[in-house]
């Protein structure tokens, strides 16, 4: 990254802040100015105390001096330590928010980029820096707090300092003269600077450099998605409690584990051997300085330029000079080297929407007429040259139930997917009433659909909620999706009803369901919904066959007058439909009703064919 560039990161990393926790900046930087005071203070009483002392002043006197500082002291302790619960709290704040801005990005995103490996690997890299404090996103604040911090200190040291090291000491002849005068001081404050300037501007950027050489190595951010997998998705997820004891796992789990923790542990200690050989070269210029401090003030002092006690004072205040200064320099170095880190939370955050949104409203009808319209439809998913779909033509209204059928992979959840516009054809194109679906409103035609997936999920929420995807629902409607979803006897057995909160991860009388209930569930989700379409993705893959044919037997009167797509590998639950669709390697093989497709001897046929084969064999098995 260029210089500027680096800077603009710096500027939005700020904003982000500010927006997460407004007056962040203004609370860090306040929690500083207390403690400073108190330092000098507590050394202006030390060189007071000195020098009363050796010249004799009254113990009242001292006294007083004392309690001056000491009451500044109190005061400033009182003024942090009310200001650091105010921050604390704030604290918190900042990360709710960050995430919350995460998060908005996820569920806003195109579904594309959401199934994308590298929008997975950005999001990860992003949560890297927004909740570490060492070089996250959270160190700009300890940075730019320090750097008020060093600056203000810098400011007073020397303002303190000035009287005592400028103060005129005659005319300049000869080296110690020099030495006496402020221009001597001057010449010391040069030499320091210069230290400082070789540490920043070589040794702290070199350190850095050793450092953000692990914290953007890509096989050390694979490790830690890897071990945040472990962690926080199969060793603390209760649910995968009972295969890891049934399959013996704990040894498989264990050494990938190993694997990903060494991985990280041998890089980050291959980095700090070589910080370290810096920090002794930061140690021995330290060293240098200090020596030469002391070795002035007390030449200073021998010559009668300096009391004891301004000897004390100078010491402390050229030490804040020195540590200000080094301070600033080190924060400026930390800041450019962190600014390429920041940047992937905002390679994230940035992430484009290239789905064309549109901006035709649907059309709200009172009949429904509604006709959807495949025209030529190809599609790839992103990064794949296979097709998945193949010129595909198709056409059907409201009202009409369609089986969609044929072997795994073929492309029948694929081309749900481009109905809902969760992705966009790569060719050809979906009308509604004879308008491209991309030219309408987004949100809009989503609210045309209810889809129950294969993969289809409920939260910890309450079983209202899920149902009705939302805090605030109709509890009569919710109550009657459910039943009529087939989940009557379930929903009786449950103490509070439809206010029930599915799941043990946050009430303890939580309900545990089964993969049969949990789609039972989604289904009265697409109920509730009372979109027009509705589609159904192997929905009773998990049911028995008991409860699979009270579904079917009653799927009409669920349905209603809406339009419906059923996709099924039971070739036997799609007599009811209207039309049944085949699919065969991406494309459309065959269409018409069960008898049409059984008399023309094709695809539909041997599928038929096999599993009436299956059907019969596995019988015979069981009751032979």
């Amino acid at each position: 990254m260029t210089f500027k560039e680096k800077i603009n990161v710096i500027k939005r990393s700020a904003k982000l802040l500010e927006k997460a926790n407004k007056g962040i900046f203004r609370r860090g930087t306040i929690n500083h100015l207390p403690e400073v005071i108190g330092t000098f203070s507590g050394i202006y009483l030390a060189s007071l105390v000195i020098d009363g002392v050796m010249g004799g002043k009254s113990v009242s006197y001292l006294l007083t001096a004392a309690l001056i500082v000491c009451g500044i002291d109190l005061i400033s302790y009182f003024i942090r330590h009310i200001n650091n619960r105010h921050y604390a709290v704030n604290d918190t704040v900042y990360f709710k928010n960050v995430e919350r801005f995460l998060c908005e990005k996820v569920m806003n995103m195109d579904y594309a980029r959401v199934e994308d490996i590298d929008t997975r690997n950005k999001l990860d890299n992003a949560k890297i820096y927004v909740y570490n404090y060492n070089f996250g996103l959270p160190s700009l604040l300890n940075l730019s707090s320090r750097a008020f911090r060093n600056l203000f200190e810098l400011i007073l040291a020397f303002v303190l300092a000035a009287p005592v090291l400028f103060a005129s000491s005659g005319e300049i002849t000869d080296f110690k003269s020099f030495l006496l005068s402020g221009w001597g001081a001057a010449a010391v404050l040069i030499i320091c600077g210069i230290s400082a300037f070789v540490q920043s501007a070589f040794l702290i950027p070199k350190s850095e450099k050793y450092m953000n050489d692990v914290r953007t190595d890509k096989a050390i951010h694979q490790a830690e998605r890897i071990r945040g997998f472990y962690q926080n998705h199969t060793i603390y997820n209760y649910r995968n409690g009972k295969n890891i004891r049934i399959y013996a796992e704990q040894e498989l789990i264990e050494e990938s584990y190993k694997k990903a923790q060494n991985t990280i542990t041998s890089k980050w200690k291959k980095s700090f051997v070589k910080v370290m050989l810096v920090t002794r070269s930061f140690d021995l210029i330290e060293l240098f300085i200090t020596i030469m401090l002391y070795s002035f003030a007390i030449f200073r002092a021998v010559s009668g330029a300096m009391t004891a006690g301004e000897v004390v004072a100078f010491v402390m205040y050229f030490s804040r000079i020195q540590y200000a200064v080094l301070g600033i320099s080190d924060i400026i170095a930390s800041l450019l080297s962190r600014a390429p880190m920041w940047q992937q939370l905002f390679d994230f955050l940035d992430i484009p929407d290239e789905k064309y949104k549109g901006t035709i409203p649907t059309e709200k009808r009172d009949d429904n007429e509604y006709e959807f319209e495949f025209k030529h439809v190809y599609f790839k998913y992103p990064d794949s040259e296979d097709y998945v779909l193949k010129d595909v033509n198709l056409k059907w209204r409201i009202g009409e139930k369609m089986a969609l059928v044929g072997k795994n992979g073929c492309g029948k959840s694929t081309l749900v997917k481009l109905l809902t516009r969760l992705y966009d054809p790569t060719e050809g194109e979906i009308t509604l009433n004879g308008i491209d679906i991309r030219k309408y409103k987004y949100e809009e035609y989503m609210a045309l659909f209810s889809v129950v997936f294969q993969d289809s999920k409920l939260f910890s929420f309450s079983l209202a909620e899920n149902v009705a995807a939302d805090t605030e629902y109709d509890a009569e409607l919710v109550e009657s999706c459910v039943r009529r979803a087939g989940l009557s006897e379930r929903l009786d057995t449950m103490e509070n009803g439809i206010e029930t909160c599915l799941y043990k991860d946050f009430d303890d009388k939580g309900v545990e369901i089964s993969g049969g209930e949990m789609q039972k569930l989604c289904l009265a989700r697409a109920i509730y919904k009372g979109s027009p379409f509705i589609v159904l993705d192997e929905p009773t893959a998990a049911l028995d066959p008991i409860s699979e044919h009270d579904i079917y037997t009653k799927f009409n009167g669920i349905v209603g007058t809406r339009t419906a797509i059923y996709i099924s590998h039971r070739l036997s639950s799609c007599r009811f439909c209207d039309e049944i669709t085949v699919m065969d390697n991406g494309r459309i093989a065959e269409r018409g009703s069960h008898d049409e497709l059984i008399g023309k001897g094709g695809v539909y046929k041997e599928l038929w064919t096999a599993q009436a084969e299956y059907y019969k064999d596995t019988a015979g098995e069981l009751y032979a």
